[in-house]
């Protein structure tokens, strides 16, 4: 049987894993297309499609569309722009890279955490400007520029969204001494238990907590899920970090509890706006980092297989009638199997 796969987010020079199709019948068709209308005539009668699930609209539209397609592999984590309920109806598996870049994003978090909770970036404006010069500098310098400065073992970190990203955060931050407590309505309270998290809700997390991060994915049900009340419920010397999504956050009501000294800084890898506005205020804000969606990267060559080798091989699995073990939307397996499983 002969199979029509569509790359609708072709980049030359990167490896998609395209000899992986040597095994098959199967013609690769790749391009870049960002509109619903590039997608539908591209991919229109395409088996299986390589997209970014996070960024290209995979709504309803689309979907119904593609009335030969068996599977949407998504790059990255995210794929909240793809219409899992549509899918469901059209018996298409939707899968990602649940495993892409752990260590990078987890990496990330624990940086904030130690940049914001030791003042580094104020300390360093400060030996640069000449206000700290002495060796050591006094104690009173130091407070007047850095206070207060606590012991990471004393702090304790709120993890919102218990999945991968968050509990290899916690392991590290437990690594530091931390006392680690989380939040996650689908996440068994033995699995955080495993990993020495204390469950909690969502309100004590708020108010306990030192350092915040928060690693939940972006659904209708997270989207904006820190307002001005949950600012308001931290500590003031605590610290907002978000190596997830800007939408997760309503962004007015952040830069608000930063201006107001609600907390006491953010650690910010993504925005609302990406990229950022020039003239909105977290860039003026000396307390805050902004890392500009870059918490993926590393030159790790496994980290680049992951992101753009790894859906073609959930391709290969779903053209030979496999389930794909990467697959988020589970409920249409059992239709999936009657329709694709018998041509394996």
């Amino acid at each position: 049987m002969s199979f029509k796969v569509v790359n609708t987010i072709f980049i030359p020079g990167l490896d998609f894993g395209a000899r992986l199709l040597e095994s098959l019948d199967a013609t690769l068709v790749e391009g870049k297309w960002q509109t619903e209308d590039e997608i539908i005539t591209n991919a229109a009668d395409a088996d299986a499609v390589i997209c970014t699930g996070s960024l290209q609209p995979f709504n309803r539209r689309v979907i119904a569309s593609l009335s030969k397609c068996r599977i949407l592999a998504s790059l990255g984590i995210a794929y909240e722009r793809t219409d899992l309920e549509a899918a469901n109806e059209h018996g298409i598996v939707v899968t990602n890279v649940p495993d892409y870049c752990i260590d990078e994003v987890s990496g990330r978090a624990i940086a904030f955490m130690l940049a914001l909770g030791h003042k580094l970036f104020q300390l360093d404006k400060a030996v640069r400007e000449k206000q700290l010069c002495f060796v050591p500098p006094s104690r009173k310098a130091v407070m007047d520029i850095a206070y207060p400065i606590f012991r990471m073992r004393d702090q304790t970190l709120g993890i919102v969204g218990l999945g991968r990203l968050g509990l290899t955060t916690a392991r590290k931050a437990r690594g530091l001494g931390m006392r680690v407590v989380g939040y996650d309505p689908y996440v068994l309270k033995g699995v955080m238990m495993s990993r020495e998290v204390q469950l909690v809700d969502f309100g004590t997390l708020l108010r306990e907590s030192d350092f915040i991060s928060i690693h939940a994915p972006l659904t209708d049900e997270t989207r904006n899920m820190f307002g001005h009340e949950e600012f308001r419920k931290m500590k003031r010397t605590g610290y907002f970090i978000n190596t997830a999504r800007g939408e997760l956050v309503e962004q007015p009501a952040l830069i608000q509890a930063l201006e107001e000294g609600l907390i006491a800084g953010a650690g910010l890898d993504v925005t609302v706006d990406e990229p950022i506005a020039a003239d909105n205020p977290l860039l003026r804000m000396p307390n805050v980092i902004l890392t500009g969606h870059s918490a993926w990267y590393s030159t790790t060559a496994d980290s680049v297989s992951e992101f753009w080798g790894k859906p073609m091989s959930q391709v290969i699995l779903a053209l030979k009638g496999k389930w794909p073990p990467y697959a988020v939307n589970h409920q249409v397996k059992q239709m999936w199997l009657e329709k694709w499983g018998r041509r394996g």
